[in-house]
């Protein structure tokens, strides 16, 4: 299932300075939902990293770390097939969901990030027009 034996997600599997949310927001792709919004980046690693962006918007330091918690605890369960860094940016209503409700939404975004990213690779390259 992957994490530590506690079920604490490894070092490796978290994203952990600014420089790396910098990459992720300047270069990555979105997806937007009503719990929140995705954004991600192909690492060229061999796994999935995850970057947590949860502000004031969401609520005090309760609301921030139950939504924290409630999407890494998602991250955990349903790491995506390939090798992305993951930035999530947690709204307001997450804090009020279910786990269940919160991985719905997860593995939705997941399934948007590999169609989206599946068929960007898979278009085939016009020849140069000389």
């Amino acid at each position: 299932m992957g994490g530590g034996p506690d079920g604490r997600l490894r070092p490796p599997e978290r994203l952990r300075t600014a420089g790396e949310f910098r990459r992720v927001f300047q270069r990555g792709s979105r997806l937007d939902g009503p719990l929140f919004l995705l954004v991600f980046a192909p690492n060229g690693k061999e796994g999935s990293r995850i970057g947590l962006a949860a502000g004031r918007k969401v609520g005090g330091a309760v609301r921030r770390n139950r939504a924290k918690r409630l999407l890494r605890e998602a991250f955990r369960r349903h790491k995506p097939g390939e090798a992305f860094d993951l930035v999530f940016v947690p709204k307001r209503e997450l804090a009020d969901c279910s786990l269940r409700e919160v991985e719905r939404e997860y593995c939705e975004r997941l399934r948007r990030l590999t169609s989206r990213h599946t068929s960007r690779r898979q278009r085939p390259v016009a020849p140069p027009s000389h």
